[in-house]
């Protein structure tokens, strides 16, 4: 029977974008079919044939989606920067590197609608002035900049655009190749760095960045999947967790809790471990069904790294193991909740490719 619910209709199409832009990122879009897109998505072909008229139909709206997401990020950037050229300047920079809006999987939709010769002809109709509009934005406050500081005759504008425009490529271009191994930070830092060098009356140049061979370089982190020898880590952490959230300490009520969940076999848990034995973090899924998708799905519930252990790529690394066992699996999705306020968490989950929820309120009954 067709699915007439319109907040069901928009979660597949969400859900089918999505799975266009994996398989883009895998196979490119010479080798792309319905396929591969339905079975990343979980759904069957006629699914995606009910919510979409065609494959081209599917690939235009995938454009799309990243093309506005794209758009909507420099337009909400420049709304927080106000009026000032150079902090309009340095916002659209750092909107180029939001890790929502690119992360690798959508950098390989745009290198391969804009590189590849069957959807040459797409971009340009769908981006095509849009850059022309992004570019003129940008030369315009490069004008605004050069013109307050009254130095026409020693800096061209064009020329300053133009190397704006080709550094952000070039880390695009990085972006998509390195993948979650991206440095953002030191993205960040080399376009501080270039603003700074040519607008010093502007930017102040930033502090050094420690190099990368620098005694500070994390180790290398190895997960695991927890069995009951490993109830005693997973308390720890655990138990702080649950501190994190505001619950009183509990050592004992974590331990019993654990032990139940590895003894019975009713959560999956990985754990995040130093080169020394030192369990980092961990995080904890459910499993459960989705009746409206009659399929098997996965609830990340708790994730948590030690605040002394932070900012090494820990939580990305125990998604990442999360993600490929519920592939394993078959599951046809995960989901997690986070609170509003923590944004941190959000980018993570994001540049991911895990998509937020806008249709459906969340209720709970206290017991």
């Amino acid at each position: 029977m067709p699915i007439t619910n319109p907040a069901i209709h928009q979660e597949r199409r969400k859900l089918l974008i999505d799975a266009t832009i994996t398989a883009i990122a895998e196979f490119g879009l010479s080798k792309l079919t319905l396929a591969k897109i339905s079975s990343i998505a979980g759904l069957t072909a006629g699914t995606v044939n009910f919510h979409f008229d065609s494959k081209e139909s599917l690939l235009l709206e995938t454009l799309n989606f990243v093309s506005e997401e794209f758009d909507h990020g420099i337009a909400k950037a420049l709304k927080n920067a106000g009026h000032e050229p150079a902090k309009r300047l340095a916002a659209i920079m750092d909107a180029s590197l939001d890790p929502a809006i690119t992360e690798h999987r959508k950098m390989a939709v745009w290198h391969a609608f804009d590189s590849e010769s069957r959807g040459r002809e797409d971009y340009q109709r769908i981006r095509g002035n849009l850059d022309k509009q992004n570019f003129k934005l940008i030369l315009g406050l490069c004008e605004d900049i050069i013109n307050s500081a009254d130095k026409q005759v020693e800096i061209n504008a064009r020329a300053i655009a133009n190397a704006i425009s080709g550094l952000t490529d070039e880390m695009w271009n990085e972006i998509l190749f390195a993948g979650e191994d991206y440095d953002r930070d030191d993205a960040r830092h080399i376009c501080r760095s270039f603003l700074a060098s040519i607008f010093p009356w502007c930017y102040d140049m930033p502090t050094p960045r420690a190099s990368s061979d620098s005694k500070d370089v994390p180790a290398p982190i190895n997960i695991t999947r927890a069995s009951l020898k490993d109830a005693d880590n997973v308390s720890v952490l655990f138990d702080l967790y649950r501190r994190f959230y505001e619950e009183e300490p509990d050592l004992g009520l974590a331990k019993r809790y654990i032990e139940d969940r590895l003894k019975t076999n009713t959560s999956v848990i990985f754990i995040a471990w130093d080169t020394g034995g030192q369990a980092l973090g961990f995080t904890q899924l459910y499993s459960t069904f989705c009746s409206v998708e009659a399929a098997p799905i996965l609830v990340l519930y708790d994730l948590y790294v030690n605040s002394s252990a932070r900012k090494l790529g820990i939580g990305r690394a125990l998604m990442n193991s999360a993600m490929a066992h519920a592939k394993g699996t078959g599951a046809a999705r995960i989901d997690l909740e986070t609170e509003t306020g923590n944004t941190n968490a959000q980018a993570l989950y994001e540049s991911l490719g895990y998509v937020r929820d806008t249709d459906f309120y969340k209720y709970s009954l206290a017991l």
